[in-house]
């Protein structure tokens, strides 16, 4: 008896906190994204606001089991701004072999590119950001788009933002949002 009540008290105290239970458990705050299951927080530039990721027109059928579309944002009504997903690495799947990590990533995303949006690598990058936080990054034109991919490894998935700006100022501006992202430890 007394360890049925224990089990229900450890319980009830879990859901209270709000323990998350799957990678889109986030949520928009004032002027941020907060994400219990990664333990991450992401503030988007100012020049941006939030959109409803239920309403992008993203293809219904991902190549890549087990993404989660998490947060997205837009420049107004115009087609530019971030969109954040998790990609669960190593999960292999009938069209491929799992993604092993950020470079993997990238390295497929560079393949995939477009021949007919006349696609312009502007540069690759492996660095790590203030808080010693390890990030790839590909920028890149396509289609007239100045367009990023910004990868951080996070447990066994891959927090990936894409970018896509009108400007390189615009881009930049996104890209300084994303790597200045913070962990709870």
């Amino acid at each position: 008896m007394r360890s049925r009540l224990l089990i229900l008290v450890l319980l009830l105290a879990a859901v209270s906190r709000g323990v998350a239970q799957s990678p889109a458990d986030g949520k928009v705050t004032d002027n941020s994204y907060v994400n219990p299951y990664f333990q991450f927080s992401y503030i988007w530039p100012k020049f941006l606001k939030p959109y409803d990721t239920k309403a992008l027109n993203l293809p219904q059928s991902s190549p890549y089991a087990n993404e989660f579309l998490l947060f997205s944002a837009r420049q107004g009504d115009e087609p530019f701004g971030v969109v954040i997903f998790a990609e669960k690495l190593n999960v292999r799947t009938a069209h491929n072999a799992g993604i092993r990590d950020g470079t993997d990533f990238l390295d497929r995303a560079t393949r995939a590119l477009s021949p007919s949006g006349h696609p312009k690598i502007l540069s690759r990058t492996h660095f790590k950001n203030a808080d010693e936080l390890t990030f790839e990054e590909l920028d890149y034109i396509i289609d007239g788009e100045y367009t990023s991919g910004i990868v951080i490894q996070v447990g066994q998935f891959l927090i990936v933002f894409k970018c896509n700006a009108k400007s390189a100022v615009d881009l930049a501006e996104m890209t300084k949002s994303a790597v200045a992202l913070s962990l709870a430890h």
